[in-house]
């Protein structure tokens, strides 16, 4: 089952399936809380560089709207970034919701594209997500078997147990309260 990846993301674009996709998406996220949270941030700026400056209120909307996006861009925190940034992150990229209504759609395509039948591509897609989770399997036990916390009793292998032999020495002093040891005075060789 292989068709060429660039044919599938053209069909998936000119079936629509990109822009109802994409259009879901800002719905939902015009919805959500982050949005009305980046709603509040941005009126909380505009306000507050208005009040520094009334006079931007006189420029025309191109320019207010440049300085308004420079500020969004230069500042220090990116709050306002964040949020959007978060937003995507925990949405889009880290979705296994949104990856599996992508992966079946692009199914879909191919499967109409090689003339499968439902009952065949049923059979494919058993199969896919089978072999997904032997990797998810997989994927777990080598976190497990890579970031186990090795045990401190010792289990007759001494050469896994960790001992601290010794304390570590800090220097704690400051070097002003040390008492200065006075250096006998050199007295300069003077020729006569």
């Amino acid at each position: 089952m292989s068709t060429d990846p660039k044919e599938l993301i053209s069909i998936y674009k000119k079936n629509g399936n990109f822009d109802k996709t994409r259009k879901t998406l800002v719905d939902n996220f015009k919805k959500s809380q982050t949005s009305s949270n980046l709603q509040l941030k941005l009126k909380v700026m505009i306000e507050q560089k208005i009040k520094n400056d009334p006079n931007i209120l006189l420029k025309n909307k191109g320019k207010m709207a440049a300085l308004i996006q420079g500020e969004i861009l230069n500042s220090k925190d990116n709050s306002i970034l964040n949020i959007v940034d978060k937003d995507i992150q925990d949405k889009i990229i880290d979705s296994d919701d949104f990856h599996k209504m992508i992966r079946d759609d692009i199914y879909d395509i191919k499967r109409k594209i090689l003339g499968i039948s439902d009952e065949e591509f049923e059979k494919i897609k058993a199969e896919e997500r089978e072999k997904l989770e032997k990797e998810k399997a997989r994927r777990q036990t080598s976190y497990k078997n890579n970031f186990k916390v090795k045990s401190l009793v010792n289990n007759g292998t001494s050469h896994l147990v960790h001992r601290v032999n010794k304390p570590p020495k800090f220097n704690i002093k400051d070097k002003k309260e040390e008492p200065k040891k006075e250096e006998k005075k050199k007295i300069p060789f003077m020729m006569y």
